[in-house]
């Protein structure tokens, strides 16, 4: 698997302010999440993945297995039902809130990991980019 063992470092973004305006977010929380740049890393111990993002600020460790929802806290004291799926290097993430859904996909490649982002009610797409 191309993500085994790499940290993917925050390198750039498109979009990405403006899916987050999106959120109905507190104030404090809106800008903590516009200027994140985290790292991330994935890993997998038998048929459980450990994703772990973090930077300075913070560090936010999810462990799931493939096609199972759970119950996934999230920023501002709000729940989602999340289901994580994988296709070849694809995981899609998708978490559902009582305002909608997000699906984040994030692809890897040996030397960086792209991720897309979605929600229900907003036609943009947000990209962000990470590098090994």
């Amino acid at each position: 698997m191309a993500f085994a063992g790499k940290v993917y470092v925050h390198d750039r973004d498109e979009n990405f302010e403006g899916f987050v305006a999106t959120l109905g977010l507190s104030e404090d929380n809106l800008q903590k999440l516009k200027n994140s740049k985290p790292k991330y890393k994935l890993e997998k111990n038998g048929d459980t993945y450990t994703m772990t993002t973090f930077s300075d600020k913070y560090n936010r460790v999810t462990s799931f297995k493939l096609n199972e929802e759970f119950d996934e806290a999230v920023v501002d004291g709000r729940n989602a039902k999340t289901t994580f799926s994988l296709n070849g290097n694809t995981l899609t993430q998708v978490q559902k809130f009582n305002e909608g859904t997000v699906t984040t996909k994030r692809e890897f490649f040996n030397d960086k990991m792209i991720v897309t982002i979605n929600r229900t009610g907003w036609d943009g797409t947000a990209t962000r980019y990470f590098k090994v």
